[in-house]
């Protein structure tokens, strides 16, 4: 029973530590980490915010492959952000100070439609949505 309990006390343990990635990070704290602009040379082997500023150009890559082509095909998309966007792991900030979890402050969708399905001559479709809550 004493076995028990100490495996108890380790797991609970353990869950609590995985908890610290909740928290964001604190804007003293981030003031301290390098901000790479895009387009800019990232630290090796360091961690660093990603700063996106408001109309960057920032290309997007979309390709359709696979064994059942014969055909493969690759675009660049370019699209511009309408505000100052940072991100540092699952954490993103508008001002670089006060940081939250992208997945609250940043909705995706994402749809695929195959060409002709609708109507017989359609083309197909990819597209991703991104906006804000």
């Amino acid at each position: 029973m004493k076995l028990l309990s100490h495996a108890v006390i380790v797991v609970a343990g353990l869950s609590l530590f995985g908890c610290a990635s909740l928290v964001p990070p604190k804007a003293e704290d981030m003031a301290q980490v390098p901000k790479v602009r895009f387009g800019d040379s990232a630290p090796a082997g360091k961690e660093f915010v990603a700063y996106f500023p408001a109309g960057t150009q920032l290309p997007v890559v979309a390709s359709v492959e696979g064994t059942l082509l014969d055909q493969k095909a690759k675009a660049v998309l370019h699209v511009t952000l309408n505000r100052d966007v940072y991100v540092f792991k699952q954490w993103v900030s508008f001002d670089g100070k006060s940081w939250v979890s992208g997945q609250d402050v940043v909705g995706s969708k994402f749809e695929i439609k195959l060409p002709g399905v609708e109507d017989g001559k359609n083309p197909g479709a990819m597209t991703a949505e991104f906006n804000l809550k």
